[in-house]
């Protein structure tokens, strides 16, 4: 590795976390399938999860055994399986432990957190907002002053009502989500972050946790349209939207 491409190991600690921007990770990702030395700094960083298992279930200790009674008292056999069944639910309950709850999670960034939120959305979530138009311009005016971005004349797009603005947060960054409805319920949403590491990137179409998505990068600004529908007419949108910002 030269000094020109040197990775720290709390660069390295973030792509494990889901923490680094996007140019550092494919920096790593681009580093990683040519050099051996990194791929060995990352797997030191990574928990061993075998080991930590073991250390689990090393922890809880079976129960001593049943001393031996006379084969004529037939009550002994329901306490021993008794206990045989807990000793068993103890072991299974520390390898299920060990396995799903010590794995690091795999880099996910700000596009993940909003497909864990836009998950929540439901067709009756957008039913109930009904606001004045006043009030929707209000909320557009906000959220354009937190991202330095102006969104006070957003394009009409076809099959898309525009329901409401707001501003989330990821990682100390503003986050904007713009809310839309497809005239079938379906929940879809524009959301805008304000990041000067983004790196210019083209509409990219992909999927993120079972939703849609399409996004693209410029002048600062990530954009992310998702929703729980057809990649064609999301991508149409997308461009829409691109093209007046």
């Amino acid at each position: 590795m030269t000094e020109g491409t040197w990775i720290s190991d709390e660069d390295l600690t973030a792509y494990l976390d889901g923490e680094a921007e996007e140019a550092l990770c494919r920096k790593i990702d681009k580093t990683l399938a040519e050099d051996t030395e990194l791929q060995a700094r990352l797997s030191a960083l990574t928990l061993d999860v075998d080991a930590l298992r073991a250390g689990v279930l090393a922890a809880f200790a079976l129960p001593p055994p049943m001393p031996t009674l006379p084969a004529a008292n037939r009550s002994s056999a329901p306490f021993g399986m008794f206990s045989a069944g807990l000793a068993a639910g103890l072991a299974i309950g520390a390898f299920t432990f060990a396995t799903f709850f010590t794995k690091p999670a795999p880099p996910d960034g700000w596009a993940g957190f909003v497909a864990s939120y836009q998950k929540l959305y439901t067709a009756e979530t957008l039913n109930a907002i009904d606001q004045p138009a006043a009030e929707t311009q209000a909320q557009l005016l906000r959220v354009s002053e937190a991202i330095g971005l102006d969104l006070g004349n957003l394009p009409a797009v076809d099959g898309l009502t525009l329901k409401r603005a707001q501003i989330l947060g990821f990682k100390g960054k503003p986050l904007v989500q713009i809310a839309y409805q497809r005239t079938d319920g379906t929940p879809v949403a524009l959301c805008i972050i304000l990041s000067p590491s983004q790196d210019p990137m083209p509409l990219t179409e992909s999927e993120n946790k079972g939703l849609q998505t399409v996004r693209w990068n410029r002048d600062n600004h990530g954009f992310l349209l998702i929703g729980n529908m057809d990649p064609l007419p999301l991508k149409q949108a997308a461009e829409v939207f691109a093209a007046a910002l």
